[in-house]
């Protein structure tokens, strides 16, 4: 009798979809696939350099943070205390579209 393949389990990207990935009018075609991954991930909420390592399994995110933000992505940070521990979350505010809000 044959075995049937099991299928790895589904990655975050596959999970939640594909997010749209507004860059404030730049290029997304210049961003490495590690970059790209990580603006993604926090166009969808707010997360800490810790949840976006287990997230994306990345060593250390900050570096691509930083990169992104380099390139001119709108990267917001606030810092955290949460049972004595202070860290950074970070998040990307989705651009309202020009006019938005005008009459």
């Amino acid at each position: 009798m044959m075995e049937t393949k099991k299928e790895r389990p589904a990655m975050p990207e596959q999970i939640r979809g594909e997010v749209s990935l507004v860059m404030q009018n730049k290029d997304t075609e210049n961003l490495s696939n590690r970059q790209r991954k990580v603006a993604k991930l926090l166009s969808t909420g707010k997360y800490s350099a810790a949840d976006i390592s287990i997230e994306l399994h990345f060593s250390d995110p900050r570096s691509y943070i930083r990169e992104l933000r380099n390139k001119g992505l709108n990267i917001e940070d606030e810092w955290v205390t949460y049972e004595g521990v202070r860290f950074k979350r970070y998040w990307i505010t989705p651009e309202k579209p020009q006019g938005y809000g005008r009459k």
